[in-house]
């Protein structure tokens, strides 16, 4: 959920906790919300536990009704999962913004690595860096081969050897599902931490290992930004379609699919034939900033 909205959902429940319904007071351009201080601070604070990775709305607010008030107190919590703890060790480093010029370091780095381990591998950095923004908050790494099949078990010796020479170094998540096509549709996930060559600062990571006939799906989502991906979701519904990032489906799919079954995509080998079958104007990486 975006921190807005979550932020707002918070707030409201905060309000109607303490006061009842909202009451909203007119004026001539301005609505003014009544909220006293404590509603506030239980919002702020919740808000701020929901930036830890991984810590989602609902434990963050199960935090607060614990007691906890700062970053500090979470650290004696004995229920956060090791991937949270490790979001709270490094709160700071994640918060921050990542140089463009970095990026374009440890995706020339990645690169290298991954053709060591697989000649002919294709790897992309997403995210806002191709979409050519001058800071980035992470890394968004997209991954497949060219024969279809080469990609399967690639992410595990990936993994190991970026952590052999000390590019990653903290796990959050990882799911392999390339040996088993009829979940998650073959899709292999990695999420972690890494490190500038020569740094301690952690930076996020994300690294998608995609089949290659849905490698373009895959180019799309983790390219984004997030307001076309939700405009491209909503004209595929509005056509009986489902997209997400493993495939464009038709609607009547999606329950056979929450049962783990693939359900057949459209075949698309290139983004520009994903917004072509949708019927949306093709859009270079950088003019995708919406």
């Amino acid at each position: 959920m975006p921190k807005i909205a979550m932020f707002t959902r918070i707030w409201t429940a905060a309000v109607q906790e303490n006061h009842g319904p909202m009451v909203l007071s007119n004026c001539s351009t301005t609505t003014h919300l009544r909220i006293d201080t404590a509603s506030f601070m239980k919002v702020r604070t919740i808000t701020l536990f929901g930036e830890v990775w991984g810590i989602g709305p609902a434990t963050a607010l199960k935090l607060y009704e614990k007691g906890h008030r700062t970053l500090s107190d979470l650290e004696k919590e004995d229920s956060l999962s090791t991937p949270q703890r490790l979001g709270l060790k490094y709160f700071k480093d994640i918060k921050k913004m990542i140089p463009r010029d970095e990026i374009k370091v440890m995706e020339e780095l990645l690169q290298k690595a991954c053709e060591i381990i697989l000649p002919g591998v294709m790897v992309t950095c997403g995210g806002s860096y191709r979409r050519g923004k001058a800071f980035c908050g992470d890394l968004d790494v997209v991954i497949t081969h060219p024969d279809g099949q080469s990609h399967k078990g690639l992410l595990p010796k990936y993994i190991q050897y970026l952590k052999d020479i000390k590019f990653l170094r903290e796990d959050l998540v990882l799911s392999i599902h390339s040996n088993n096509e009829g979940t998650d549709a073959g899709v292999d996930t990695y999420f972690g931490l890494c490190t500038f060559p020569g740094r301690e600062q952690r930076y996020r990571i994300d690294l998608k290992v995609y089949p290659r006939e849905i490698y373009a799906f895959g180019l799309v989502a983790w390219t984004g930004n997030d307001v076309l991906n939700r405009r491209l979701r909503l004209l595929a519904e509005s056509k009986g379609y489902r997209l997400d990032d493993t495939g464009l489906f038709f609607a009547s799919h999606t329950s056979t699919r929450k049962r783990g079954v693939r359900s057949p995509s459209f075949c698309c080998w290139t983004e520009k034939e994903v917004f072509d079958i949708l019927g949306f104007p093709w859009l270079e990486p950088h003019e995708r900033n919406l």
